[in-house]
């Protein structure tokens, strides 16, 4: 057997990871207050950080206040008192999180930790710091229902983000619990299409008014998962310089796959951009695929977007003959780095 710590079961389980959060926060209460916020900074890594690159998006234009992801040992210097910090670590030991969160306490930031434990969580009982905790047990990535929702749900009830937007997410449950019904099944549209990259790397192109973050967060399932190397690019940037890319090297570029993330949505310059691309790449590339989802809002049909591929990126390890969970370099190369100290 592959998966042996059941990476289906995880990725089956996002949609409940949702539900979950709902009852998480409904029992939540913030001990200090958030005043004079003007802007908001999530500090995380990995799977912590692409949770609140997913509430950004799905939040945009309904925030009263710019949401930012720091990925990164340092924080910008306009960081000040009146920027409220996110630190997600689903861990609680993340390297770079903790580095950003020590100089967020030197700014005096108020601060709300989410985590499982660990170190973080330490610091938030030493500070009197709000805090918000996320179940354990699962990989950082395949805890995505939770670090998004959390967030989401945590800045809707300080007043930043709009009512609509939780019920969009909330409402957007149901369906996502039957197209992971759909996925499971023997026969199904996501392992047709990890039948056909899984040999391939696989060139991902969102939009930047929306599909972007599925693109990145399905190379980063891509390889985590299905240890595959992939790319990610996003319209109508593409267009002002990677296209010409792919004009010579013929003999790579049969091996590179093309996945197009679209959404009705998109801006129509963008739609009319991708779909003039495509057609200007189909002798280049090896082989083309374009995704969508259907659903009654852009909230819902995003997470159904980035479930659908999780799943592509499950199957795709199962025809690598690879285990999904596992992340060894990455294991490794956390031993090597803390053995520098």
């Amino acid at each position: 057997m592959l998966d042996q710590s059941d990476m289906r079961g995880a990725i089956t389980e996002f949609p409940n990871q949702i539900k979950k959060s709902f009852s998480i926060m409904s029992t939540w209460k913030a001990r200090l207050e958030y005043r004079n916020i003007e802007n908001i900074m999530v500090l995380g890594m990995g799977g912590s950080a692409i949770g609140g690159d997913v509430a950004r998006v799905l939040a945009q234009n309904a925030n009263s206040a710019p949401i930012i992801i720091n990925r990164s040992y340092n924080i910008p210097d306009w960081v000040r008192s009146n920027t409220l910090i996110l630190a997600s670590s689903y861990s609680g030991g993340t390297e770079e999180t903790l580095s950003a969160f020590a100089q967020c306490r030197e700014r005096n930031c108020p601060i709300i930790v989410l985590s499982t434990g660990g170190i973080i969580t330490d610091y938030a009982d030493k500070y009197d710091l709000d805090r918000i905790p996320i179940p354990s047990g699962y990989q950082p990535r395949a805890a995505l229902g939770f670090s998004f929702s959390l967030i989401l749900i945590l800045l809707n009830r300080l007043g930043f983000v709009q009512n609509q937007i939780i019920e969009m997410v909330e409402k957007s449950i149901e369906s996502l619990e039957l197209l992971s019904i759909e996925m499971n099944k023997d026969e199904n549209k996501a392992l047709t299409i990890a039948e056909n990259i899984h040999t391939t790397c696989p060139i991902i192109y969102g939009s930047e008014e929306l599909t972007w973050v599925a693109a990145l967060r399905f190379r980063g399932q891509l390889a985590e998962n299905a240890k595959m190397l992939s790319f990610h690019n996003h319209f109508p940037e593409q267009n002002h310089n990677e296209i010409e890319g792919w004009t010579v090297n013929k003999d790579i570029m049969n091996r590179f796959s093309i996945i197009w993330l679209k959404d009705e949505d998109d801006h129509s310059g963008t739609q009319a951009r991708m779909q003039i691309s495509s057609a200007l790449l189909e002798s280049s590339a090896g082989s083309q695929f374009e995704i969508s989802q259907t659903g009654k809002n852009r909230v819902e049909r995003l997470l159904k977007l980035i479930h659908f591929t999780d799943w592509i990126s499950y199957y795709a390890a199962l025809l690598n003959n690879v285990d999904p969970t596992p992340v060894n370099r990455i294991q490794e190369l956390k031993l090597k780095i803390s053995d520098r100290e």
